[in-house]
């Protein structure tokens, strides 16, 4: 009997073992350290890969000044499971961010950073910041942030004007060089990705210089488009048009809304003067054209070739060159109307 006691307890205290290491594992598996949402992470060892940019990121610098920072506010609750945001900086499991727009990534005290977020010892410039809340993992290889990323850029651009509040120093709000750099530079991604410029309709950040005389621009518009675009408009299929202008998103507001963005909204763009959107600062040289309508011909030059068909625009897609992309294009931003114009015979 006592031998059968004992080996009771001997198989209790073996069970229990059993259990005891089994929680271990999984706890490890799931609470494996985790890198933080916008800077750094818990994590170490390993060589570092270089950082990359996120692949079809859209520009969020000209958001940021216009961006609901309430919403802001309201989005970063997600982050603190993991981070403080106040200004005693305390580190979770991810570091503190008070002050992290401009902080050298990497460098917040006490925190055990990994070696990507190490290797990377760059300012976070709001740039950078938008592309690791993007992708987190493509602009950062090794890193072992958990979280997947915001994919929409105005939820992006949101936390950013927050978070920027939140720091003894805030960074200054991005220059129009700079949202027009990273305009080009982005476009130039997706133009290479996709063979194409990213299509905007008619507006470009405030300045540049004075555009050319009307003939001028007409004349280099008519060399840039042309109306073989627009024969084949009536013709043209608006599903086809709508997918073109889904690159249109990431500046312009394409809804009923007509909320100014990077560039104005273009609802109701086919038949509306140039630089008739109130409270759009518009580049000198769209000014220069304010009279004249946005027709389908003047479009199609446009969308062809913004700098040449309006010099000194900022607009920093290089234009659609397909006809057939144009015509779509035009097929269905002409639908976007509470009255549609007539489509061309």
């Amino acid at each position: 009997m006592a031998s059968l006691e004992g080996n009771k307890i001997a198989a209790a205290i073996l069970v229990g073992g059993m259990i005891t290491l089994s929680v271990g594992i999984i706890t490890d598996f799931i609470y494996q350290p985790q890198q933080g949402a916008h800077e750094g992470g818990a994590e170490g060892g390993g060589e570092a890969p270089a950082a990359k940019e996120p692949s079809g990121l859209e520009p969020v610098l000209g958001l940021i000044a216009k961006a609901d920072v309430a919403k802001g506010e309201t989005i970063a609750k997600k982050c603190q499971t993991c981070h403080t945001f106040d200004a005693a900086g305390a580190n979770k499991v991810g570091p503190g961010l008070y002050g992290a727009v401009g902080r050298v990534a990497g460098t917040h005290e006490g925190f055990a950073y990994s070696e990507a977020m190490k290797a990377h010892n760059k300012p976070w410039t709001f740039a950078d910041l938008n592309h690791f809340l993007a992708k987190p993992k493509e602009f950062i290889p090794g890193t072992k942030m958990a979280f997947p990323g915001l994919p929409s850029v105005q939820d992006r651009a949101d936390l950013l004007a927050w978070m920027n509040q939140q720091s003894d120093k805030p960074a200054p709000m991005p220059t129009e060089e700079e949202i027009a750099a990273e305009q080009a530079a982005l476009g130039g991604q997706q133009q290479a990705a996709k063979g194409e410029g990213a299509p905007a309709t008619e507006g470009a950040p405030a300045g540049g210089e004075a555009a050319a005389p009307e003939g001028q621009a007409q004349q280099e518009g008519a060399a840039a488009g042309g109306d073989d675009a627009v024969a084949m408009i009536a013709n043209a299929d608006p599903a086809a048009g709508e997918k073109v202008a889904a690159k249109c998103k990431a500046c312009h507001d394409l809804t009923s809304a007509a909320k100014s963005k990077v560039g104005p909204p273009l609802w109701d763009i086919v038949g509306r003067k140039h630089a008739a959107v109130e409270g759009f600062a518009y580049s000198d040289a769209m000014k220069g054209m304010a009279d004249k309508p946005w027709n389908f011909e003047e479009l199609d030059h446009f969308l062809a070739k913004p700098k040449e068909y309006a010099p000194g625009t900022k607009m920093a897609f290089p234009g659609l060159p397909k006809a057939e992309d144009r015509a779509a294009l035009l097929r269905w931003l002409r639908d976007q109307s509470d009255s549609p114009v007539p489509l061309p015979q």
